[in-house]
């Protein structure tokens, strides 16, 4: 018995030797657990078929491009109107004609040309402000009806004043002479031909103004005579 057990032992050795080796895949060919059939693993093998948190609002407009906006009215353009002109100034009414053998004018400025209603239709005029007046041998001329004039004239060689405030003189013409440190220059003031520069005082002689009316002031007539006469009859002082 003791030589049965070497011969058993080289008999399973010789079988084994003659079997076929048994064959071995590589472990890198062996699918992963969790592409095996069947597998209950829940993550995706793949995260591109989903589209980026980002981009998935790129779909939707901004909240500005969903508002609707109402096309633009097609109505026809028209220009703003212009502003309205000034309204005249309401003069007397009437014109009226200040003679003088001299016409002293203090605190004098040459305001520009407006317009007055005069006789119902505008016109323009010069403006005149002043704070006193000094006219010599005055002698105020106006109509009050067709054919017939008022006279108001101030005591001859007298000086009459119109002082204490501001004094606004509307003019149509102021024709006479200017006298400059004795000299005289004929003037003929007209809106046409308006001043050609402002002065604080000014000096006419053998002066005639033909004004549509005169405000402020108080005027003070020394010996004034008041007179109607027609429109033939001259006109003198009385």
């Amino acid at each position: 018995m003791m030589r049965a057990h070497p011969l058993a032992a080289a008999a399973v050795v010789a079988v084994l030797a003659l079997q076929p080796p048994s064959r071995t895949e590589p472990s890198s060919t062996e699918p992963p657990p969790s592409s095996a059939p069947g597998s209950s693993s829940s993550v995706p093998t793949s995260t591109t078929s989903e589209p980026p948190p980002a981009s998935s609002t790129s779909a939707t407009p901004p909240p500005s491009s969903s508002v609707s906006v109402p096309p633009p009215r097609t109505e026809p353009s028209t220009s703003a109107p212009p502003p309205p002109a000034p309204a005249p100034v309401t003069g007397g009414g009437r014109e009226w004609t200040l003679t003088a053998s001299r016409l002293d004018l203090g605190g004098l400025n040459y305001a520009g040309i407006v317009d007055v209603v005069l006789n119902g239709q505008v016109v323009k005029v010069l403006k005149f402000t002043a704070t006193d007046m000094k006219v010599r041998d005055l002698v105020q001329t106006g109509e009050v009806s067709p054919g017939t004039k008022l006279v108001t004239a101030a005591r001859p060689g007298s000086t009459s004043t119109v002082s204490s405030g501001r004094i606004e003189l509307y003019t149509i013409q102021l024709k006479g002479n200017l006298d400059l440190l004795g000299i005289k220059i004929p003037v003929d003031y007209t809106a046409a031909h308006p001043p050609p520069l402002t002065v604080p005082f000014a000096t006419f002689t053998e002066v005639t103004v033909r004004n549509t009316d005169l405000r402020g002031g108080t005027l003070t007539i020394p010996g004034a005579r008041i007179s109607v006469v027609s429109d033939q009859a001259p006109t003198a002082r009385r």
